[in-house]
């Protein structure tokens, strides 16, 4: 499956990072989320219109388009088994070990710009403005 090595996915940082929620992130990821029975990474679920995770797809698009376009195929593949009413067979499934956290880094660093522009200028981001079409959705803009 296409994505980052083992080595680099063990260097996410993640804001709470301890034993308990190394747990729970786990737990969630194995017994609550249904995604891993069709082959999804876990950020594919991510629903677009939000505008930072537009941006962070916009993002993923330009800096890694091989991520992006294993994204579509993942989703696409997913789309069209749950139409069927059909799930992976069991050996297919995305495993724990198999996954990316791809959006992540992008995700933080979106954030991070939003936390540095509160602390400074309050300038709005294009892509947050209040003219665009995300902000008119009610999903954010100023």
């Amino acid at each position: 499956m296409a994505g980052k090595p083992a080595v680099e996915v063990a260097k996410i940082a993640w804001k709470y990072d301890n034993k308990l929620m190394s747990s729970i992130r786990y737990f969630s990821w194995q017994y609550l989320w249904g995604g891993r029975e069709y082959g999804l990474q876990f950020h594919d679920q991510m629903f677009e219109p939000a505008p930072e995770v537009t941006e962070a797809l916009n993002r993923l698009n330009l800096k890694e388009p091989w991520l992006f376009d294993a994204r579509k195929k993942r989703l696409s593949y997913a789309h069209t088994l749950a139409m069927h009413g059909e799930i992976l067979p069991k050996n297919k499934w995305t495993k724990w070990e198999e996954e990316t956290w791809y959006l992540k880094p992008y995700l933080d660093e979106i954030e991070a710009e939003k936390d540095a522009r509160a602390g400074s200028s309050g300038i709005v981001p294009s892509w947050m403005k209040s003219g665009s079409t995300y902000a008119k959705s009610g999903y954010g803009g100023a």
